[in-house]
């Protein structure tokens, strides 16, 4: 029962960086520009999400009173939906829950949208879900306005790749999604063109370990008999920016279809660690996200 009632609350439905010595003004999106109040808002909003993405039924009426204390708006009827059947459950359920990755998306002072992924333990199992937040401040507390599982949303308006901040944190957004797109992006039927498209955005050390690895990982991909692309509105975050390198936090629902034309979705989290190399971003490593 506890892993059923895991898997509806995850699947039915913080990190802070730093950029310093920037005399970017602050205005229009200061995810990672401006790096104190960045790292204000994700600490603020996991403080909010362990809270209310948390659940004992010997104490329900905690469950109550982190809501009213850390949620607002449109979030109110989308944790009520979510935690429905979990609420109703005549056995024993204790759900723990804590962030293990975040990024800020879209950060504008009071308001703040991330990318953020979820760990809940039941005591007997672990599951992890990602999750879109958007987030307001009042009164000094940061409170959760809108909750997406599985999200699938259209990204910021991109600030021009013009070595400011903002510009460098945009450009690896886009390095990072079109890295994905090169390294998952596959067809069983033509198993040779996926490598040359994964080869073409990674560097060493993972460039050096694809190559010693070609001959297994195309006779993998051959055998799959899978076609599997990148779901729509893919997302992504920066966690970290140094320089031409960064730490990116990326989110899609592939599609994958089979031999028989059977198509299905599935959720999948990385972190990329990216270099710049001339006006291209490349992988240096891929971290799956999975359960500690």
């Amino acid at each position: 029962m506890k892993r059923a009632l895991l898997a509806l609350v995850l699947t039915t439905s913080a990190c802070s960086s730093a950029i310093s010595g920037t005399a970017t003004p602050l205005t229009g999106n200061l995810a990672l520009v401006d790096a104190r109040g960045t790292g204000s808002a994700l600490d603020g909003v996991q403080t909010a999400a362990e809270a209310v993405f948390s659940y004992d039924s010997a104490n329900p009426a905690a469950f109550d009173q982190a809501v009213a204390a850390n949620v607002t708006g449109a979030a109110k009827d989308q944790l009520t939906t979510l935690f429905e059947q979990v609420r109703k459950s005549k056995q024993a359920v204790h759900l723990a829950t804590r962030v293990r990755a975040a990024a800020a998306l879209d950060f504008t002072g009071d308001r703040v949208r991330e990318l953020a992924v979820l760990e809940q333990d039941s005591g007997a199992t672990k599951g992890l879900a990602t999750v879109a937040l958007t987030a307001l401040k009042a009164d000094g507390r940061w409170r959760v306005s809108d909750i997406a599982v599985n999200p699938a949303q259209p990204s910021p308006a991109p600030r021009p790749d013009d070595g400011t901040p903002a510009g460098s944190r945009d450009a690896a957004v886009a390095g990072a999604k079109a890295i994905a797109g090169g390294l998952f992006t596959t067809d069983s039927a033509d198993p040779d063109g996926p490598y040359a498209r994964a080869e073409a955005v990674i560097a060493d050390p993972l460039l050096s370990d694809y190559r010693a690895k070609k001959a297994s990982y195309v006779d993998a991909i051959r055998k799959s008999g899978t076609k599997v692309t990148l779901g729509p509105n893919p997302m992504a975050g920066v966690v970290a920016l140094t320089g031409g390198r960064a730490v990116v936090l990326f989110f899609t629902t592939l599609q994958v279809t089979d031999a028989a034309g059977k198509a299905t979705g599935k959720p999948f989290t990385v972190e990329f660690d990216v270099v710049r190399e001339g006006a291209s971003w490349k992988a240096t490593a891929v971290r799956p996200v999975t359960a500690s």
